[in-house]
């Protein structure tokens, strides 16, 4: 990220924290970049205001310019076969067995419900999202009942099995482990508090023995904004959450593309191809065995908001090496 600074008013130009009143003006200030069509930013935190992310991109002024990179393309849906990735789990109690019920991945390729289903072209969501054909759509009650042992809250969200039905076989730090995908977080349920925030993880990098190092989250703010970031668990168990830097604008109903990067120890995490944070966690995480999970998991219950969170996926990938 670029360093920048800013003024108030006319005041001098500077980095250090300041303080503002109502009717002040901030100028931002930061240094474009050396090489051409080569884009900077820097985000601006006002306390009690979500964070403003700027982005300075130079121009092509190269009497020699490289061929430039083709613009960012949301692929079209192309049917998931969620079997060869693991098993999911519901937001309901229903088998008579304690905890979420789940679908094993043999099951997968035959199976629909209020909560999980792949829509045909034209049909329509609860949330009113009209599918082109190829999307999955996970859909998630905050009063569904079903939540597994170590969370409040409501999901219909697949787990990764690298051999599947089998959940103890998993992987580590070294090499290189990506999940991706293309989203659009068509509702989010709505909180009792105005003063709080609807969320809800549609992918996760998760831990065996222990909370998951990384969130993807999608969340809307008590000024009603939405955003997508990532967050951090800084210790294996009992650590501060830290969120990404970078907080990308994505409205309800907007399909976006999401990554997720481990290479050796090291997570990346990208929302249309923007770069939310780099962190190395190896010393944190070392010995720890990783899965991924993908879906709707909410950050909401029925104690503090209503409704359902609804998420689409419309193309799905992972990679081990």
């Amino acid at each position: 990220m670029n360093t920048g600074s800013y003024r108030i008013n006319n005041g001098a130009f500077t980095s250090a924290a300041g303080t503002i009143a109502n009717g002040d003006k901030v100028t931002l200030r930061l240094a474009a970049s050396s090489s051409y069509s080569a884009a900077v930013t820097q985000t601006l935190s006002i306390e009690g205001q979500p964070n403003r992310v700027f982005r300075v991109i130079t121009l092509e002024t190269d009497p020699n310019p490289p061929t430039p990179p083709p613009p960012v393309v949301v692929p079209e849906p192309v049917e998931i076969r969620w079997s060869a990735y693991g098993k999911l789990t519901l937001p309901v109690d229903q088998d008579g067995k304690a905890g979420a019920d789940e679908i094993e991945a043999s099951a997968l390729d035959n199976y629909s419900s209020t909560y999980w289903y792949q829509p045909s072209s034209g049909q329509r969501a609860q949330s009113g999202y009209s599918a082109t054909g190829g999307e999955t759509v996970f859909w998630t009650p905050v009063n569904g009942g079903g939540t597994t042992e170590t969370s409040s809250y409501s999901r219909t969200e697949m787990r990764e099995q690298v051999v599947i039905g089998n959940s103890r076989i998993n992987w580590g730090l070294a090499g290189t482990h990506i999940q991706k995908g293309t989203v659009t977080v068509t509702q989010l349920p709505t909180a009792m508090s105005s003063a709080s925030r609807a969320l809800l993880v549609f992918g996760q990098l998760h831990s065996v023995d222990n909370s998951p190092p990384m969130k993807m989250i999608f969340q809307r703010l008590s000024n009603g904004t939405t955003e997508v970031i990532s967050a951090y668990n800084t210790k294996r168990a009992g650590g501060a959450s830290q969120n990404s830097p970078v907080r990308v604008p994505i409205r309800i109903g907007e399909k976006f593309t999401y990554e997720i990067r481990l290479i050796d120890g090291t997570i990346t995490t990208l929302v249309n191809n923007i770069v939310l944070d780099v962190r190395d966690m190896s010393s944190t995480w070392a010995n720890e065995q990783l899965f991924f999970k993908a879906g709707s998991y909410l950050g909401n219950n029925a104690q503090t908001a209503t409704g359902y969170g609804e998420v689409v996926y419309s193309t799905f990938e992972i990679v081990h090496e």
